[in-house]
């Protein structure tokens, strides 16, 4: 067909301008690729920079962090000798900003609890600087659109990675990563390179988890989102609450009527016992708001946000919109309806939006808490019982010897849906776990048909077993793991899935991670809770008696990772070891089952019970021969005798 003049100018220049924009995409080869700025992605692109590899971290919008610089300034796990490696980390650096910036033992100081409660922007200056130190290229709004795999000796790969501009006018770019690594909340890596995941929840038949009881079939629904709002209560820094568009009374009315019957009896969780919002105070008289889960009217909103994990931009950004608005209309209401107690308006109309938090957001976080997504199925499937006690331990969850990572804190769900006429919401659950439990390296690996692929936030999981992995502290080990997993694969030119989990175990513990608990009682430090009514009220923390900078840390991580202490505490101990400790409470109470004892002197029955664990678990073909001076030892020193006759045996079979 013969174009007319016109029509063949116009085609010339559509070639031309597409040829143009090709030209601008930029193409980057890497060593890792990490998509997600998330907590579990930062750690995982500085560890990977750390270990010599070229790293280049992508995220969609402008935000680094995620949900731990977006609101929730204080991560959820149980006690803080659970924290170790990347977490542990960022807590050291925002206690430094706050005692290097106002003091130490000033307010400010005092109200960070040790690392574990910060401002927003703090966290997020910290990520930042991890992320310039260890020379990691970031680069901000470029939206993820297209994965090219590639097939060899039967196992697949991602060739390369396309991303579009998102908002901030950053031009296309395509990376070709030798490993690539999702660490986004919703899994968009995995399900753009084609690899199986799972959404929503299992029924109770395929695993029988606890907080699958609910559910007789499979559903796509998952966990209920809101936001962890960051307001402040300083007059000099405070922006009154502004009614959000298309603000509708007839949302929220229906508390007062809850009040009156007495459902609800309290702003906030401090004031009372069944309160409309969690508010805990952080530095510099700001506070992070929470829902309050099974609150007829709460920051949550049920059957909202399940299109979000497969949702397009435009869908998420719709649905972020509800969940802004429905905030903010929250507390308008709070604080102006004549029919809220005086009281509670009162309280309300003293918070408003922080001026020196999100500024490019109109002060309001960029990051809706998306607390489940898409969860790939992976190597190792973790589930509800992979939390539960040991058969051989009571005291201690499943043994897992290739464990990556830990944590200590609850199964938790804020529910899955609402099916209204005042039925309460289906999924809710926040049950404590047998212990603290080990994560194993199998739940960041795809099946056996990938390579190159890693998944430390989108990890694979039921949606029990995601209900507990998902915390902030967990996530940051988890990345780590993948960081330290992708330097070793590339060094030793072995797929993923064939690297020595010991020698990812080994430089794990190295760098201060920890795979096993141990709640031996060591340092006693002084705390204060912000917010509390008596400022000079402080509860101790007694840190762990083997930190990562302890001589003794290495073998007990590594010993116990394999075996060594399930089974350590008979059944006489287990009730002794139930009566000490601190009060009961998150972060202020410790797992007393769990104890290790270094200095305590070795005896007959403990010898015989770790030689036989040498024997046991693989480590040895026959237990290692100390003579009588195995008696004269204290335990840390026999375990240190141990974890060197091991490596003097890896070395020598090289």
């Amino acid at each position: 067909m013969k174009l007319s003049l016109p029509s063949a100018i116009l085609v010339t220049f559509v070639f031309l301008w597409t040829a143009a924009t090709e030209a601008r995409a930029e193409t980057v080869e890497t060593d890792v690729v990490v998509y997600g700025a998330t907590p579990g992605g930062i750690a995982a692109a500085v560890h990977a920079a750390r270990e010599g590899l070229d790293v280049v971290l992508v995220q969609e919008d402008g935000h680094l962090g995620g949900l731990a610089s977006g609101g929730l300034s204080n991560s959820d796990f149980k006690t803080y000798e659970a924290l170790g490696g990347a977490f542990r980390e960022l807590t050291q650096r925002v206690e430094a900003h706050y005692a290097e910036t106002y003091g130490e033992n000033s307010d400010e100081h005092r109200d960070c609890m040790l690392g574990g409660y910060y401002e927003p922007g703090v966290a997020g200056k910290a990520f930042e600087d991890m992320l310039r130190e260890s020379g990691v290229r970031v680069e901000l709004h470029r939206r993820l659109t297209k994965a090219e795999i590639a097939e060899s000796k039967g196992r697949k790969r991602v060739a390369s990675l396309e991303f579009e501009p998102a908002r901030g006018g950053a031009e296309a770019l395509a990376i070709t990563p030798e490993i690539s690594i999702d660490g986004t909340y919703e899994g968009d890596l995995v399900a753009a390179a084609g690899v199986p995941y799972r959404l929503g929840c299992e029924a109770y038949s395929e695993f029988e988890e606890h907080l699958a009881r609910d559910f007789d079939e499979p559903n796509d629904y998952v966990q209920t989102y809101n936001f962890r709002p960051c307001l402040t209560e300083d007059p000099d820094n405070r922006i009154p609450i502004p009614k959000p568009e298309g603000y509708d009374r007839d949302d929220f009315a229906p508390m007062i009527d809850h009040i009156e019957e007495g459902i609800v009896d309290s702003f906030s969780q401090e004031q009372g016992s069944r309160p409309v919002l969690k508010v805990r105070r952080i530095a510099n008289r700001k506070a992070d708001f929470n829902d309050v889960p099974r609150s007829p009217v709460s920051l949550s909103i049920e059957n909202v946000n399940h299109p979000w994990p497969e949702g397009s931009a435009e869908v998420r950004q719709g649905i972020y919109d509800i969940y802004r608005d429905h905030s903010l209309g929250l507390f308008w209401f709070l604080a102006n309806d004549p029919e809220v107690p005086e009281d509670w308006r009162e309280e309300m109309e003293k918070w408003g939006l922080p001026k020196d938090e999100f500024t490019d957001n109109d002060h309001w976080s960029p990051a809706l808490y998306v607390r489940e997504g898409r969860r790939m199925e992976g190597a190792y499937l973790f589930t509800e019982n992979d939390t539960r006690a040991d058969p051989d331990d009571l005291a201690r969850a499943k043994l897992h010897p290739d464990s990556i990572a830990m944590g200590d804190y609850n199964h938790n769900c804020h529910g899955v849906y609402d099916p209204g006429d005042g039925q309460p919401t289906i999924g809710h659950a926040g049950r404590s776990i047998a212990g603290p439990f080990q994560v194993p390296y199998g739940v960041i690996l795809p099946k056996s048909d990938w390579d190159g692929l890693l998944a430390p936030v989108p990890v694979s999981s039921s949606h029990g077993g995601f209900g507990v992995l998902r915390m902030e502290p967990t996530w940051m080990g988890l990345g780590q793991a993948a960081g330290v997993a992708a330097a070793l694969s590339l060094k030793s030119g072995k797929p993923l899935d064939e690297v020595d989990v010991d020698s990812l175990q080994l430089r794990l513990h190295e760098l201060g991670a920890k795979t096993v608990y141990v709640s031996d009682l060591g340092e006693a430090r002084e705390v204060h809770r912000p917010g509390w009514d008596n400022p000079d009220t402080t509860f101790p923390v007694h840190l762990t008696y083997v930190p990562p900078r302890d001589p003794h840390f290495r073998a007990i991580q590594f010993l116990g990772t394999k075996g060594f202490f399930h089974g350590l505490i008979g059944p006489d101990d287990r009730e002794k070891a139930k009566k000490p400790g601190r009060s009961t409470g998150q972060w202020k109470t410790f797992f007393p089952n769990h104890f290790v004892e270094p200095d305590r002197k070795m005896d007959a029955e403990t010898l015989s019970f770790w030689e036989d664990k040498s024997v046991s678990t693989g480590l040895f073909e026959a237990a290692p021969d100390l003579g009588e001076r195995a008696l004269d030892m204290t335990r840390a020193e026999y375990l240190d005798a141990i974890f060197a006759a091991w490596l003097k045996n890896r070395t020598a079979r090289g």
